[in-house]
Formats: C-alpha cells, structure tokens, sequence
C-alpha cells in the first residue's frame, strides 16, 4: 500500500489517477470534495508493479498537479 500526500490551497473535488511513463491510466481515486490543508490518500496496486516508477496525477476543479511515485518493495 502506498500513501500519497498532498497539499490544497484551497477546497475543491479531487480525483487522483496513477500513470505510467507513458501516460496510460493504471488507477483512479475519487477523493470527491476536501477542504484546504494537508491530506493522505492510500493506493493499494491491483497487480505487482515492484521498482516501478510511475507519477500521480491530482486534478482538483480542473487544475492537474502531477508528482512521480516510485514502487519498492
């Protein structure tokens, strides 16, 4: 499981979703409405994707922020 921490300026709908490299969605979280502050969510992988290097997409009222995740185990 792995947990992806974040910061919003300001409230607003969050979606989360997990990319590959090469931008092929592996995995979306619906957060739905967060007040502004510092938030945690968990991702648990449907498959094994040990030492893989991905990135995170946060799309909060239709403003995308994207971070690399990297997978170790």
């Amino acid at each position: 499981m792995s947990k992806i921490r974040f910061k919003l300026n300001r409230a607003g709908l969050v979606n989360l979703h997990i990319v590959n490299l090469i931008g092929m969605k592996l995995d979306e979280l619906s957060a739905g409405y967060l007040e502004a502050g510092e938030h945690t969510m968990l991702w648990k992988p449907k498959f094994n994707l040990s030492g893989s290097v991905l990135n995170y997409r946060i799309e909060i009222n239709k403003r995308v922020v994207s971070e690399n995740l990297f997978i170790v185990r």
